[in-house]
């Protein structure tokens, strides 16, 4: 099968009309996965629906449309709407109480995190926007939450081609600020070291990612 869409850490196939194979490379603890994504659908957070699982693969809805990034790219005109679509679903998020199980990788908190959310994990199905990609979720504080999606959308390098990568390096940094609006900016930047070290520690980094968040961090505190 050719997937539809491959990321860092999985792929993604579609099977029939109404569902898709997510596919990680290796093993992980999935029931703990879906159990986040039932609990947000649950409070009526857009999170597909979960058919099936094993060590490796997750069976869900399948979401027909494009991802907010490739959006992004194609209608720029929107970067406004979408920044502001995407803090809403992060204030959304930080609304639902996270049960005590859930790991705290970014400090201790009441509320479900996703620790990955930003626009090449939002689709934009028929309905409105639907959040995937849920392995990273844990407990804790919205503003840390926040302040990892502020970095990533920052520091992040994407596989397009010469001309994507420079629309998305100019316009990056005005999507960050219309996102950021949305937030109090201190209480954000309180967790800036935080998710700065959790980037970094992230196995999936690339060589031009690493400088790049030390660079963000060194130029924001000074």
């Amino acid at each position: 099968m050719k997937p539809l869409a491959e990321g860092r850490d999985s792929q993604v196939f579609a099977l029939d009309e109404g569902r898709v194979l997510r596919r990680y490379r290796e093993p992980r603890c999935l029931p703990r996965e879906v159990a986040v994504m039932e609990l947000a659908r649950a409070n009526g957070y857009p999170v597909p629906r979960v058919h099936d699982l094993t060590a490796t693969d997750l069976v869900m809805d399948r979401i027909d449309g494009p991802t907010m990034a490739q959006d992004l790219t194609r209608r720029p005109w929107r970067m406004r709407e979408h920044a502001h679509t995407l803090a809403s679903l992060h204030h959304q998020l930080h609304d639902i109480v996270a049960p005590d199980w859930l790991d705290t990788p970014l400090g201790d908190g009441p509320i479900i995190v996703h620790l990955d959310l930003h626009p090449l994990n939002v689709m934009l199905g028929p309905a409105g926007p639907v959040v995937i990609d849920w392995a990273n979720a844990a407990r804790g504080n919205g503003d840390a939450d926040v302040a990892l999606t502020w970095v990533l959308l920052l520091t992040g390098e994407l596989d397009a081609g010469p001309v994507t990568q420079l629309v998305t390096r100019v316009g990056r940094g005005a999507f960050a600020r219309m996102f950021l609006r949305r937030f109090v900016r201190a209480a954000v930047f309180d967790h800036l070291d935080a998710a700065a070290a959790y980037r970094l520690a992230d196995g999936n980094l690339r060589d031009g990612e690493g400088p790049a968040v030390r660079e963000l961090v060194a130029r924001t505190q000074r």
